[in-house]
């Protein structure tokens, strides 16, 4: 039903007004996954305040946020309100982060989607990972089109990232553009930490000044798994122990979106080192973090343009090989320090001050990500 109400509202809706409503020049409409405020559109969204040339709009489903956005001075429509479906309407161009749910289910056909991504990946996806092929499979031979199609352009991080989305989204190289992530720009731009870390430190209300702190922002990506989520609960009480012993070192922890319920307030209440931070600003946290712990995700390339610490904590690393297919790059080859277990891990954060950090972050970061991505669109515009 809901796919018959889709293509109805693609075709014959957007299709009439279309051909009666000219797209309003300039006219652009931002959205990120999960309906937040976040990832490369806000930092792009952003950008594109300071161009008269140019209108952003945010589209968002959560009531809560458009009013805030609103009261900082960002134009922000609701997803199902009657403006935002004019605007969708109207616009040329739609910037996303993962597809065009983002802002609407369908986008009028017209319209040029241009997908920012949400990262580099390190496992394999869309066509290369086993467990994403079975949907993409049945999408198929239910007749129904990939995400993929949808999009006019792709923005990959640098050039020597461009194999992985031509292989796992069979997308034709010149769609792909290596422009890089516009959310890097801020871990770029940031002068000092310090006062991030003061403000951050005021906000999560954490008694010893958090400048004064080793800091630690540990980051796992999602593994819809109970035994691997019990690892990391148990690192995590494990790692607020050696802290209480040692002192001078504070875990700042941010689960994955879709884990925010496993890692609820009572867990947290019993530790005194470790601090959820799920709720905050993933580049600011990147900003001021002094060590990155993470496994398979893509915030550690993000992490590489600070040229500190990263650790690779991939306690699970068979078992999340076999469940969801392999990866596109080595830890070691990325110059990630390893660790196999929490007694590694224990190890790597009492040896903070001698970890490596010999990794080309260049390799994977292009700079200059929102000037390069609005030059392209001025060509695309006129």
């Amino acid at each position: 039903m809901k796919r018959i109400a889709s293509l109805f509202i693609e075709k014959v809706v957007f299709g009439f007004l279309c051909a009666i409503v000219p797209p309003k020049n300039g006219l652009m409409l931002f959205g990120s996954g999960f309906g937040r405020f976040s990832d490369n559109p806000k930092f792009l969204f952003i950008h594109f305040q300071k161009n008269p040339a140019f209108e952003p709009i945010w589209i968002s489903s959560n009531g809560k946020e458009v009013k805030q956005l609103r009261k900082k001075g960002y134009r922000c429509l609701y997803r199902w309100s009657l403006s935002a479906f004019w605007a969708i309407v109207r616009a040329p161009f739609f910037i996303i982060s993962h597809n065009v749910k983002d802002i609407f289910p369908v986008i009028p056909i017209r319209g040029i989607v241009i997908n920012l991504w949400h990262g580099t990946p390190i496992k394999q996806i869309g066509f290369d990972s086993r467990k994403e092929r079975i949907w993409i499979e049945h999408l198929i031979a239910s007749g129904r089109k990939l995400p993929y199609e949808r999009w006019d352009y792709f923005v990959s991080a640098s050039p020597q990232t461009i194999f992985i989305f031509e292989g796992a989204m069979h997308l034709s190289r010149s769609k792909i553009l290596p422009l890089g992530q516009p959310r890097t720009e801020f871990i770029r731009e940031i002068e000092s930490s310090v006062e991030l870390k003061r403000n951050l430190g005021a906000r999560l209300t954490i008694p010893d000044p958090l400048e004064q702190c080793i800091t630690f922002l540990y980051t796992p990506t999602f593994r819809n798994n109970e035994s691997a989520t019990s690892k990391i609960k148990r690192a995590l009480v494990n790692l607020d122990k050696m802290i209480n012993q040692f002192g001078k070192k504070l875990i700042l922890f941010k689960p994955h979106p879709l884990d925010k319920g496993v890692f609820d307030d009572v867990f947290f209440e019993s530790l005194s080192n470790v601090w959820n931070v799920s709720a905050e600003d993933t580049q600011e946290l990147l900003a001021v973090a002094d060590v990155l712990i993470t496994d398979y995700s893509s915030i550690l390339f993000d992490y590489m343009i600070t040229g500190k610490p990263i650790i690779a904590f991939i306690f699970d690393k068979e078992s999340y090989i076999s469940e969801n297919g392999g990866l596109y790059f080595s830890f070691e080859d990325l110059g990630a320090n390893v660790a196999h277990n929490s007694t590694e891990l224990i190890n790597l954060v009492l040896a903070s001050e001698d970890l490596k950090n010999d990794y080309d972050s260049e390799k994977f970061n292009s700079s200059d990500s929102s000037i390069r991505i609005e030059s392209f669109i001025r060509q695309l515009k006129t």
